[in-house]
């Protein structure tokens, strides 16, 4: 387990869920080119190593990634109903994708895909998201080698650099801002109560 207090409170909510699968979705906004928000679900695959830094997995070709390219700042906002939590989560994204030089992005990178269930790395071969409406054949793809990520895949990490945690069980509710202090390891988290 990590000692990074949010991220404990995280993978608390994360078994108290049992592993049901809606408790790894999480609503994740980017900025278009334009300067309007873009949220949309995206499936949290695990933290990177010890650190703060969440995991995603994305196809290359969508509106996400690009505008990921030209703006890096997004929130994340994952809410446990379970536990009556929710996680606010602000930072930057970086896109490992098939172009990516270093050794070890490139291994974490395969390590996501091969993790991946079949269906999803499937839909990673479909035609581009968001283009009209393709022939239904061409959705008809074999299932890609688990050990071989194709260019449509990316691997999608966000850097946090707040992290507001609203805990909605006791009455009155409890919030803790989480701020990141530097950024040379280790990373310390200054934290500070506030109201609901």
């Amino acid at each position: 387990m990590s000692e990074i207090p949010w991220r404990l409170a995280i993978e608390r909510a994360l078994t108290n869920h049992q592993g049901a699968p809606p408790s790894r979705w999480l609503q994740l906004a980017t900025v278009t080119s334009d300067g309007w928000p873009s949220v949309r679900t995206v499936v949290f695959r695990g933290f990177l190593g010890t650190g703060p830094i969440l995991r995603f997995s994305a196809d290359t070709r969508s509106a996400k990634v690009g505008q990921i390219d030209r703006n890096s700042r997004a929130e994340a906002c994952w809410m446990f109903a379970e536990t009556r939590e929710q996680f606010r989560l602000s930072g930057h994204l970086r896109v490992i994708g098939p172009a990516e030089s270093d050794p070890q992005w490139r291994a974490e990178r395969a390590e996501v895909w091969t993790a991946l269930p079949p269906a999803t790395r499937i839909s990673l071969l479909w035609p581009e998201p968001g283009a009209p409406r393709a022939d239904l054949r061409q959705f008809q793809v074999e299932t890609p080698d688990p050990r071989d990520p194709p260019p449509t895949f990316a691997l999608v990490l966000l850097d946090p650099e707040r992290v507001d945690h609203l805990d909605l069980k006791s009455d009155p509710h409890r919030r803790t801002q989480y701020q990141r202090i530097g950024a040379e390891e280790p990373i310390e988290w200054a934290s500070l109560a506030v109201n609901p």
